[in-house]
């Protein structure tokens, strides 16, 4: 059967689109990459900041930090898109100790469609990290430092850092071999601070479980959720008081010396006076499980 001629004609536009390298929504994309090197002395600072894309950053060189930036620009056709480009402007400023990398409009565009940018760090194992995104995820892995981490719409996990405040939204948020003060909050996402080692918790979510597992610094421990489950695992010999509730949801406990009520876990899991960890637990429509480990 003989195609009619404006079926062909939609046919042809597609195709054309297809060529020059058009999404699966039909915003074509153009990109840059970036690559720079810096030397920089020891402990570094570095502030990352880039809107609709991620951010990873991983251990590299002592004494060199090595930026990839991936910028990308949209538009209707191949031309839209290039104009899209050459208005997301890319800064590495060097100030002493502190390196800041920055990926910006210099428009007020009211639609960004696929306009963003992409960031990947190699930097020096003892360096500090902030990191802020939107629409997009952060990844830091063996970065010994403190990490400041802010995104929206994407999940964070960081390793092996040292003092972490971290906040996203309708995102998982994941901390893993961290220690030190741990400040750490989402929603619509779930929390887990995994091997935590002598840490002070703060750790709130909503609409998502929230697990620990590791050993507490002396002093208060905040551990928050909703409509979703709350698990901690301690070590056996580990001496704490709690007090913890829930509503409409099972409670257990791996430690006998707790009270354990209809709605509440309470106590202290030793007898040898007032334990210097404190912990305040609390989940609502989920199971409050607080389990011993060898």
């Amino acid at each position: 059967m003989a195609l009619r001629p404006a079926l062909v004609a939609a046919l042809l536009a597609a195709l054309a689109l297809l060529s020059v390298g058009c999404t699966m929504t039909g915003t074509v994309v153009a990109s840059e990459t970036v690559e720079e090197s810096l030397e920089v002395v020891s402990d570094p600072r570095i502030l990352v900041e880039t809107f609709n894309g991620r951010i990873s950053v991983i251990t590299g060189g002592e004494e060199t930090i090595e930026a990839r930036v991936v910028k990308r620009g949209s538009g209707r056709s191949q031309e839209e898109a290039e104009r899209d480009l050459s208005r997301v402007e890319l800064s590495i400023v060097q100030e002493g100790s502190q390196v800041t990398v920055a990926v910006r409009r210099n428009d007020d565009a009211l639609s960004l469609g696929n306009s963003g940018a992409d960031i990947e760090l190699a930097v020096p194992v003892d360096s500090s990290l902030e990191l802020r995104t939107s629409n997009g995820r952060i990844e830091s892995a063996n970065v010994r430092g403190s990490v400041i981490a802010r995104s929206s719409n994407g999940g964070v996990t960081i390793r092996d850092a040292t003092d972490v405040d971290a906040e996203t939204s309708n995102g998982p948020l994941t901390v893993a071999e961290s220690s030190g003060r741990l400040d750490l909050r989402t929603s619509n996402g779930e929390l887990d601070i995994v091997s935590a080692e002598d840490a002070l918790i703060r750790a709130e979510t909503s609409n998502g479980s929230l697990s620990f597992s590791g050993t507490l610094d002396r002093g208060d421990h905040l551990f928050r959720t909703s409509n979703a489950s709350l698990s901690l695992m301690l070590s056996g010999d580990a001496e704490f008081a709690i007090d913890g509730h829930t509503s409409n949801a099972g409670i257990s406990s791996g430690f006998p010396e707790l009270t354990v009520g209809d709605d509440s876990l309470t106590g202290t899991s030793t007898e040898d006076g007032e334990p210097d960890v404190r912990i305040r637990a609390e989940t609502s429509n989920g199971d409050l499980t607080v389990a011993s480990q060898p």
